[in-house]
């Protein structure tokens, strides 16, 4: 019987990390041409940033994780800046109001653009957890996508993204 047990345990396991190993996206895939709301209620389509590079924060306005990798991203200001990087925040199943107070009292640095998710983009990308931190370069492909990162693995990953390693 315990044997058995053990396979159970392991089988149920297997299951419930299943669904974060299941990335929509890989490494060179062309960026998925997915539509959100911005906050003005008008419509977003990430194609519009082709030709730039960007960086992709998935998450919502409660999220504690998610503020961790805020302040991370906050210290790459100047980097961010100096390499015209477009950094979109997709806030998911949060109302506008929400993630207009939220932008308007935190202390991280504001997204050039803010996308409200109904949950549309996050079923396209097989979101299960948040944050995922997804980078995508000038030719809208798919540099990274994954798990938070810390603001000097995520300059790392960003200066690889900006160089083509």
């Amino acid at each position: 019987m315990p044997g058995r047990q053990k396979i159970i345990i392991l089988v149920l396991h297997l299951l419930l990390l299943l669904p974060s190993l299941a990335l929509a996206l890989r490494q060179g895939d062309q960026f998925p041409a997915l539509t959100g709301k911005l906050l003005s209620g008008g419509d977003f389509e990430f194609k519009q940033l082709e030709g730039k590079p960007i960086l992709i924060k998935i998450g919502t306005t409660w999220c504690p994780a998610c503020e961790e990798q805020s302040a991370d991203i906050k210290k790459l200001d100047t980097f961010l800046d100096q390499h015209q990087i477009q950094y979109v925040e997709v806030f998911v199943q949060e109302s506008a109001a929400t993630v207009e107070r939220f932008l308007n009292h935190q202390k991280y640095r504001s997204p050039d653009v803010a996308v409200l998710d109904s949950g549309t983009i996050a079923r396209e990308l097989n979101i299960y957890t948040i944050p995922r931190v997804i980078l995508v370069d000038k030719n809208f492909l798919v540099a990274r996508d994954g798990a938070p990162l810390g603001d000097k693995a995520l300059k790392t990953q960003l200066q690889q993204m900006l160089t083509g390693k």
